[in-house]
């Protein structure tokens, strides 16, 4: 697909964005991928695959996506329902006789679309669910069952958005009774094999381990962020075991929520639509194997993943033909602000340069002083300052006006600052930004400013 200088101006300054945070912030390693109209316009990977090794992290590397396994799982379901061979509004016990003598009578109530929607009454993750700390195993199948058969339900079905591991385990265990085969032959089969070789896998196992990024721990021993074993998911694979790249989970949500080739039309309708109020949250709902939430910019469509060391995130941006994906290799909660932040990042320099002004546009690299890195992005009449030094950047974007030759102004900062004040810019022979005078900032490139802050230090 084409790209057009409007775009090719918003990708320079988000790369721009994200390297510098990279570099700046104590975090591992992270993939971005931003797809349009099913096609890949940026695709890069940061930082490191291991803190410890410091090998580069590429867009190939393998992640734990977690709870990402549930829109999987949830495509599966939806195939066989169009199939005639599962219906939404059944009984689980139709599928599962293993649940028909449950103590808690109310499991006979829970339907299909429960499980699906997070309105099942369930357990979140069991009664013992210390496999999550890693110092255990995760549940076989058959201590899964027994931890099922041992539980009773929190709230009657149907009641309140609470989200359940629980609940898609036992999808997978009805998608293989449904099919007579294990949860991966049901996966491979349903959805992989129209993914074009798509690397993606239903659960971690050894063969893999070359193939993955490392996961790392919050800074909790002197600053430090240490790498974390991967463990296999075993009967929770349906809710959380799936491991893939940001470029192959944003091509299967594309695919799914866009595309052609996994579920109808009508389906796909069903899907973007139906949705519940998650319990005790104000901005966010939940589907048939989707979250829906409502940003200060845009609504967003998809699901995150939370796994020891790991953090990832896929969303469509509703109404447009936008399939971000933010994976990052330490537990932190950057990717939806990130991604908010690539959507308000595409707007904002959609709505300051046509495309005319865009063809000349001329972007700063990292432009540093002692209290931060700025981008700079310059046309004609206008221009744009963003902070680097921020997950939120859009927050503090600045619009600028031009005054005459390399000379701006701008008028939305504090008064404790220098509104109204010239800010005069200066270039090289190559008509690259190699300083920014504002106020009493002195801005530079970030190799030049570094020189520079040496000679200043003790």
């Amino acid at each position: 697909m084409k790209i057009n200088d409007k775009e090719k101006l918003t990708l320079r300054a988000i790369h721009t964005w994200l390297d510098y945070r990279s570099r700046y912030t104590d975090l591992s390693g992270f993939q971005v991928c931003i797809r349009k109209k099913g096609r890949i316009v940026f695709s890069k990977a940061y930082g490191s695959a291991n803190l410890i090794t410091k090998r580069p992290l590429t867009t190939r590397d393998l992640f734990h996506i977690a709870s990402h396994s549930k829109t999987f799982t949830s495509c599966a379901v939806l195939q066989l329902v169009e199939h005639g061979k599962l219906n939404l509004q059944q009984p689980i016990i139709t599928y599962l006789p293993e649940l028909r003598n449950h103590k808690d009578k109310r499991f006979k109530q829970i339907t299909l679309r429960d499980l699906l929607s997070n309105r099942s009454g369930l357990f979140r993750d069991g009664i013992d669910c210390t496999f999550w700390d890693l110092f255990k195993p995760f549940l076989s199948k058959e201590q899964f069952l027994q931890e099922v058969l041992a539980s009773d339900l929190i709230y009657p079905p149907n009641t309140y958005s609470k989200y359940s591991n629980i609940g898609f385990s036992l999808l997978g265990l009805i998608l293989e009774n449904v099919l007579c085969m294990p949860y991966e032959n049901v996966i491979d089969k349903l959805i992989l094999k129209k993914l074009k070789n798509a690397q993606i896998f239903p659960d971690f196992s050894e063969v893999l381990r070359p193939l993955f990024a490392d996961g790392h721990s919050r800074p909790f021993l002197k600053g430090q962020r240490l790498p974390i074993q991967h463990f296999e998911t075993l009967s929770m694979a349906p809710a959380t075991g799936f491991v893939a790249n940001a470029e192959d989970t944003s091509f299967f949500f594309d695919k799914l929520l866009l595309g052609q080739g996994l579920i109808t039309k009508e389906m796909q309708q069903e899907l973007l639509s139906l949705n519940w109020p998650v319990m005790n949250s104000s901005q966010e709902r939940y589907g048939l194997g989707l979250g829906f939430n409502k940003l200060s910019n845009c609504d967003v469509i998809g699901h995150a993943g939370s796994y020891p060391g790991f953090s990832t995130l896929t969303l469509l941006w509703a109404g447009t033909d936008y399939v971000i994906s933010f994976f990052l290799n330490t537990n932190e909660l950057t990717p939806l602000p990130a991604i908010k932040s690539i959507i308000q990042i595409i707007q904002k320099i959609d709505e300051t340069f046509s495309h005319t002004e865009a063809q000349t546009a001329t972007v700063s690299g990292p432009m540093l002083h002692k209290w931060g890195g700025h981008l700079f992005i310059l046309g004609k009449k206008k221009g744009l300052r963003l902070p680097l030094d921020s997950w939120s950047p859009c927050e503090e974007a600045f619009l600028l006006k031009r005054k005459g030759e390399n000379v701006f102004v701008c008028n939305q900062q504090s008064g404790f600052y220098s509104p109204g004040e010239p800010i005069q810019f200066t270039e090289d022979k190559h008509k690259n930004i190699d300083s920014v005078k504002w106020g009493s900032f002195s801005l530079y490139p970030e190799e030049v400013f570094l020189e520079k802050f040496k000679k200043t230090l003790l």
